[in-house]
């Protein structure tokens, strides 16, 4: 695997960061276009500043999460007793994210090691 640069995961965080604000104060429900085409933009930002695959799919997922969510009656079709389709949605929505943001951890917990691998590598080579 690649490592990923320090200001990708950086802007990969905040992204994440800033996701999470939007889904703790709009509860959704109803049609709500603005706070879906920044949600859209910024999952759309986040699986550029990444090259990881697991990251990218969660973006998806919270995207789609989010068009049912911000829409009049998508969000019914995903009630799970004793939860409304809001709610359901709100619960993936933020497992999502923590999930991301686990991932986006674990990045940067073995880039170290990557750094470490590949510069012993290239000396290894210019022997």
């Amino acid at each position: 695997m690649q490592p990923q640069s320090d200001p990708n995961l950086v802007q990969a965080r905040k992204v994440q960061q800033q996701l999470k604000a939007i889904f703790q104060l709009r509860a959704g429900g109803r049609t709500d276009p603005a706070t879906l085409l920044r949600v859209r933009a910024l999952c759309a930002i986040a699986s550029r500043s990444v090259k990881d695959t697991d990251l990218k799919a969660k973006m998806g997922q919270v995207e789609n999460y989010a068009g049912a969510l911000f829409s009049e009656r998508k969000h019914q079709r995903f009630a799970r007793e004793p939860l409304s389709g809001i709610a359901y949605l709100r619960r993936q929505v933020f497992a999502v994210l923590d999930a991301y943001d686990t991932r986006l951890q674990d990045l940067v917990a073995v880039r170290p090691a990557a750094i470490g691998a590949a510069v012993e590598k290239s000396s290894g080579e210019s022997r």
